[in-house]
């Protein structure tokens, strides 16, 4: 008599332990060391932009959406036509290093979502590259001032990015491919400046 009262709470029992197996990837998840997290109650608030989830395991309501984000450096490669100074035209790869404020994610997510590289970080690299570049002669990009571009693109880029929650820590000019004919004149030049060095050596020491 007793197993027959029993019973039908173990049948309970294991009905409720396959229901919460089922549930279970809707309930719970879990932040790795490197991500963050704000959740979307499409029945309450909407999207929470100040409470940060952070690292580790958490249980949530089945029907809120968890929006997670990578926190560590990201590095992106871009390549551009660029219109210098003197009107020639120059190919130029840039590399550029940056992270979502942690803190931030939740207003990074409401104005360019979870794709804000493509909407943000890359168009502003180009934009700003386009316009420190202009301002140099393709020689100066190329050699004696490449420099003084990297810190002047890295300092404008910085700015924006900063303006909508995103750190910029470093904008590299990989390379450049300057036209045959500047590329032939380059090379010229810099022969010429070194013969002529090597005739003033040789003057100096007789």
């Amino acid at each position: 008599m007793n197993n027959r009262r029993i019973l039908p709470f173990i049948i309970l029992g294991v009905i409720a332990l396959f229901v919460l197996a089922g549930l279970s990837s809707s309930i719970f998840y879990k932040l790795g060391p490197s991500e963050r997290a704000v959740i979307f109650y499409p029945f309450g608030r909407g999207l929470d932009k100040e409470n940060i989830i952070e690292p580790g395991t958490h249980f949530k309501a089945p029907w809120n959406d968890v929006i997670n984000y990578e926190v560590a450096e990201i590095a992106a490669d871009e390549n551009m036509d660029i219109t210098v100074k003197n009107g020639l035209p120059i190919h130029v790869d840039v590399t550029v290093r940056y992270f979502p404020m942690p803190d931030k994610i939740g207003f990074i997510h409401e104005k360019f979502t979870k794709d804000y590289a493509t909407r943000l970080v890359i168009p502003e690299v180009r934009s700003v590259a386009r316009q420190v570049m202009a301002q140099f002669t393709a020689e100066e990009i190329y050699s004696t001032k490449r420099g003084e571009v990297e810190i002047a693109i890295k300092a404008e880029t910085e700015k924006i990015l900063n303006a909508n929650y995103v750190n910029a820590t470093a904008v590299l000019i990989r390379s450049i491919k300057l036209p045959d004919q500047i590329r032939v004149a380059m090379e010229n030049k810099l022969q010429q400046e070194q013969e002529a060095l090597a005739y003033q050596y040789r003057l100096d020491k007789e």
